[in-house]
């Protein structure tokens, strides 16, 4: 018979310093530490990144409001009715209304810097209107505008030759009165007023000096020196 084996030793398990262990638990302390920090630094970012978005929109939104509000305030100051129209200025101060010219046939021609038309024709109203002022009042008004229309007016005198020259109001594109006349986006466009502020007829298209002498005169039977 052979012998009985005993029970096998276990493999003695190495004496590890405690000092060595210590250090173990500190680093693995100070990583978990480090790791939370993180997390909140990160947690921390986001919500701020998330109260700058919310505060921007908010900032955007009161901007678009105001400037809504303020447009809509500025244009109730203005009335854009065909037989009681009240418009400011353009590049200056005060209003200008149909009511003023009552006892003179008025004529209300609408421009815009972009419209080739409509520099053919303004030195045309603009020698008209001056021979004209007192007899029949020609009114230039800025409407569909996309650039400076005080500069383009600026261009042909038109301060200097015509009693107004005013800027509408309202509508889609500041363009209230032009709409109220029956404008659909056409350029250059003519508002003929007999003596009292009723609306004769309107008229899309440019006018040369022959043309417009010639609507003067049948509708008013006025002849333009020339």
């Amino acid at each position: 018979m052979g012998k009985k084996r005993g029970p096998k030793a276990r493999p003695k398990t190495p004496n590890v310093p405690s000092s060595v262990k210590s250090a173990e638990r500190q680093s693995l302390t100070n990583a978990r530490v480090a790791a939370n920090r993180s997390a909140t630094t990160r947690k921390r970012r986001r919500r701020r990144r998330t109260i700058a978005a919310a505060t921007a929109g908010t900032m955007i939104f009161a901007a678009a409001v105001g400037l809504a509000f303020s447009n809509h305030a500025s244009s109730a100051r203005y009335r854009t009715t065909i037989s009681g129209w009240s418009l400011p200025r353009l590049g200056a101060s005060g209003k200008v209304s149909l009511v003023q010219f009552r006892g003179h046939p008025v004529v209300v021609n609408f421009f815009a810097s972009w419209c080739t038309v409509c520099a053919s024709e303004l030195p045309v109203f603009a020698h008209d209107g001056a021979l004209l002022k007192g007899r029949v009042d020609v009114v230039e008004v800025n409407a569909l505008e996309t650039g400076s229309g005080q500069s383009f007016a600026q261009q042909y005198h038109l301060a200097q030759s015509v009693p107004a020259v005013l800027s509408d109001v309202g509508g889609s594109q500041s363009d209230g009165l032009y709409q109220a006349l029956g404008g659909t986006g056409t350029m250059p466009m003519t508002a003929f007023y007999d003596a009292h502020g009723h609306l004769l007829t309107t008229h899309v298209g440019g006018f040369d000096s022959t043309t417009l002498a010639t609507e003067l005169s049948q509708l008013y039977g006025v002849i333009v020196p020339r």
